[in-house]
């Protein structure tokens, strides 16, 4: 069924209506799930429970591991959970020098946040985007020629080069740092699908995570968490 699945994820009028519905989530879900309804059928199933938990009643079946959102799956939770402290880890700039986290966020650090973060400029904020590995790279685990527009980086200066792209096709005004190549950052923070999150006296306060099945996430709540935190404690870092 894994196999069966795969050809037809990755066959091109899949791709293709991938690429028509790029940004609407809930009909990209829906692909995917017709996609696997179409599966278990196919093999005389009714419910698609019966290849969702072949990935955990077959770990170790090689067809389970071949799978490419198995081998190239990204999820993690990290080290570091909400509520403990923060750990510092080594990045780089866009433009290759090496630093650290805590070397950025610090006070003296120029301010410069684009416009849906800018009503809290008087909190005393900082902001910071981390590039990490392609969660979607073309050649790994393709949604599409427009979502997947790029290979996984297998050096820091291919990741570096992707990073500068990204910061000028969206725009940021955030300071952008990009992980290294063995995902410290990821590993640490447990940044995929995509997360938020706020640090304030050496500890991880926030680590706001997507609705786990649209994987959406409304800025409106982030906005409206910091406006409440900075209510009710000092400015935060």
């Amino acid at each position: 069924m894994i196999a069966y699945e795969t050809n037809i994820r990755l066959s091109e009028p899949i791709q293709e209506l991938m690429d028509s519905y790029h940004k609407d989530e809930a009909a990209l879900r829906l692909i995917l799930d017709l996609i696997q309804q179409h599966v278990v059928e196919h093999f005389g199933y009714h419910h698609v429970n019966a290849l969702r938990t072949a990935l955990y009643r077959f770990p170790d079946d090689p067809a389970v591991k071949s799978a490419f959102y198995v081998k190239h799956n990204k999820v993690t939770q990290g080290l570091i959970n909400q509520g403990q402290c923060v750990r510092d880890v080594e990045l780089y700039t866009t433009e290759g020098q090496p630093t650290n986290l805590f070397s950025q966020i610090t006070a003296d650090q120029p301010l410069r946040i684009n416009a849906l973060f800018r009503s809290h400029a008087s909190d005393g904020m900082r902001f910071l985007v981390v590039y990490i590995a392609e969660a979607h790279a073309r050649d790994q685990w393709p949604m599409g020629k427009i979502i997947s527009c790029v290979n996984q980086p297998t050096t820091l200066e291919q990741r570096l080069e992707n990073a500068r792209e990204c910061q000028k096709d969206c725009k940021f005004e955030v300071p952008m740092l990009v992980d290294n190549m063995d995902n410290t950052f990821h590993l640490t923070y447990g940044s995929w699908p995509f997360r938020f999150y706020v640090i304030h006296n050496e500890q991880l306060v926030l680590k706001a995570e997507p609705d786990k099945d649209t994987f959406s996430y409304h800025i409106d709540e982030l906005d409206q968490w910091i406006d409440n935190f900075c209510q009710s404690r000092s400015p935060i870092v």
